[in-house]
């Protein structure tokens, strides 16, 4: 590997990264630069694997939502045993001024819609962990925002996740009452980062905006969805190819 290898914070070299996507648009670009490229099935979802630039990849599209999202992480852990995950796709813009278009990289997710407030927990508990937030590899994200065009906005900060499509004002309130710091909201990285952590893989998650979770967000998706899940890809492309 040319150049200073890429390491985690625990000091791991990142050889094998493992790339989670939803949908298909999220993942295309990918799955067509893998050199040598293999397909296995495993539970329903095809896992390719092979090598773009100088690393060994496995590449999913894992469908929407958390249950397809941790089900699809935990088998990439268990099969591939990946050195880092990363997650890549659009997401709906929750930070005043972030626009359709502007990129987050995650320091940290949460799953917004675990709510056991009525037993007096926390909003986002994950008890198997007695945690809320899942932290992402700090030099793993580091990496990702070294890819970044000077030109296209950029904010580091919590990703949020729900089985839900946010799209309303209700939402947000509830969202940004519990966490005022939430940059964007999507349906996989809290699950992906809470299968992560749970296992010891180092992860990080990469969106690009494709709406602004608000009342337009129905319109502004379908529209700008294609362009925003491949300007994520196109960034780890950068990355992989060096």
């Amino acid at each position: 590997m040319t150049g200073k290898p890429v390491q985690t914070d625990n000091g791991k070299e990142i050889r094998r990264i493992g790339i989670i996507a939803a949908m298909e648009v999220e993942m295309l670009l990918l799955k067509e630069q893998i050199e040598d490229r293999k397909t296995e099935t495993i539970a329903g979802t095809e896992f390719y694997s092979g090598r773009i630039g100088e690393y060994e990849v496995v590449l999913i599209r894992c469908g929407i939502g958390k249950v397809s999202a941790a089900l699809s992480a935990q088998a990439m852990i268990l099969r591939y045993q990946p050195d880092c995950i990363i997650n890549t796709g659009c997401a709906g813009a929750l930070a005043r001024g972030l626009e359709i278009g502007g990129m987050v990289i995650s320091d940290a997710t949460v799953e917004w819609d675990i709510d056991m407030l009525a037993i007096g927990l926390p909003r986002g508990i994950v008890t198997s962990m007695n945690a809320v937030k899942m932290q992402a590899d700090t030099s793993l994200s580091n990496w990702i925002q070294t890819g970044i065009p000077e030109d296209m906005q950029l904010v580091r900060g919590l990703v949020v996740s729900g089985d839900q499509f946010i799209s309303t004002q209700q939402q947000r309130d509830i969202i940004l009452g519990a966490f005022p710091e939430a940059q964007c909201a999507e349906m996989e990285g809290g699950a992906i980062g809470h299968v992560c952590a749970q296992n010891g893989v180092p992860f990080s998650v990469i969106r690009c905006m494709s709406d602004t979770a608000d009342g337009d967000s129905e319109v502004n998706f379908p529209a700008f969805v294609k362009e925003a899940g491949k300007k994520s890809a196109e960034i780890l492309m950068k990355l992989l190819r060096g």
